[in-house]
């Protein structure tokens, strides 16, 4: 256990321990989503208790870049659109990357006052959750001097965050059994050198034809997620409270939209 996980839960004694509701939305619109999360970030300003969540989800081929390159990439997203992707620029840390179906993406919601964290440390929290996860599935993955998860000299997620006000929004992206080949047609996270990986890659690297699906991951991501964060998770649709009732509701009705 690294000297950071452990102060960092060592800050989570004492606070009290409750429910941290998720919900998984399959596949939406990257556009879809990013209006979502402004709608529940807005939710938690005007509503102090409101409830933290977890958005789960995949995304249609997309690409995004973050906000030290708005406005410099005109001619990459002419490009990245005739492949038959979306592209949007973002608000998020970090620079372009992809996201598509077979990558599990998550968007917690979170006031970090709940638990007691600086950014630095909710980002790190947010590393070891994914490292978790993939030990669980017999891969050793890792921090290194660049953002996000990897293993070996190959990434296999990419974390890139919104703070606004204490409210996280944004957040990672983590490769089950992605088509890499995305990845190609840019400098992922700007890092020339580096390569992508997944899940069902690593596998197939040891002659193992499992494919790990994002809905098998789930399961084992909250379960990391919770332990991390030192709230367990659960479906939002079986929290049965007044805030999460409400947070219920306006989901529905936002993605009747």
């Amino acid at each position: 256990m690294s000297l950071f996980f452990s102060t960092f839960r060592n800050t989570l004694t004492g606070i009290p321990t409750s429910i941290l509701p998720y919900v998984y939305l399959s596949q939406i619109s990257y556009e879809k989503a990013l209006n979502l999360q402004k709608l529940l970030v807005r939710r938690r300003f005007e509503n102090k208790n409101s409830s933290d969540l977890l958005l789960l989800l995949q995304h249609p081929p997309t690409f995004t870049t973050g906000r030290r390159d708005i406005g410099k990439t005109t001619n990459d997203e002419a490009y990245l659109r005739k492949l038959g992707a979306e592209y949007f620029e973002t608000l998020r840390g970090g620079q372009t990357t992809f996201h598509g179906p077979g990558q599990l993406v998550g968007y917690p919601i979170l006031d970090l006052r709940n638990f007691k964290l600086s950014v630095r440390c909710y980002v790190a929290a947010i590393e070891h959750v994914i490292i978790n996860t993939c030990n669980a599935y017999g891969i050793v993955a890792s921090t290194t001097k660049n953002t996000g998860v990897w293993v070996g000299d190959d990434k296999i997620c990419a974390i890139g965050i919104q703070v606004q006000r204490f409210i996280t929004s944004h957040g990672f992206a983590l490769n089950c059994n992605t088509d890499l080949n995305w990845f190609d047609h840019i400098i992922p996270c700007g890092l020339e050198d580096k390569k992508m990986t997944s899940l069902t890659n690593e596998y197939a690297k040891e002659g193992k034809k499992t494919i790990i699906t994002v809905e098998q991951v789930i399961p084992t991501l909250c379960q990391h997620f919770g332990y991390v964060f030192g709230r367990p998770l659960k479906p939002l649709k079986d929290v049965n409270n007044e805030s999460d009732r409400a947070l219920m509701q306006i989901l529905d009705e936002f993605l009747m939209i």
